[in-house]
C-alpha cells in the first residue's frame, strides 16, 4: 500500500516541504546561471513554479493548523480562568 507522505502527520510533510524547497533552490541556481535553451528554461521555470506551488500549500496548511491550535490553546486558557475575576474589571454593555 503506498501512501503519499504529504497525507501523513508531522515530519513527513516538512521532510517533503524541505525536499521541494531545496529542489526549488536548485531550479533557481540553474536558470540564474543562464546557459539554457529556451525551451529548457521554459521547463525549468515551470517545474520551478510547480514546486514553489507545492511549498505554499503545505506552508499554508501549517499555518492553518497552528492558527488552529492557537485559538484552540486561547479557548482553553479562557475555560480555565475567568478573566473577569482575574481582573475585577467587568465591562457590561448599557
Amino acid at each position: 500500500m503506498a501512501e503519499s507522505s504529504e497525507k501523513e502527520p508531522g515530519k513527513p510533510a516538512a521532510k517533503s516541504f524541505e525536499k521541494s524547497f531545496s529542489e526549488l533552490e536548485e531550479v533557481v541556481r540553474t536558470l540564474e546561471a543562464g546557459g539554457l535553451s529556451l525551451d529548457e528554461s521554459t521547463k525549468l521555470f515551470e517545474t520551478g513554479m510547480k514546486l514553489a506551488t507545492k511549498c505554499n500549500e503545505i506552508l499554508s496548511k501549517s499555518e492553518l493548523k497552528i492558527t488552529r491550535m492557537q485559538a484552540n490553546f486561547a479557548e482553553q486558557m479562557n475555560l480555565v480562568e475567568d478573566p473577569e475575576e482575574i481582573n475585577g474589571d467587568k465591562v457590561e454593555d448599557a
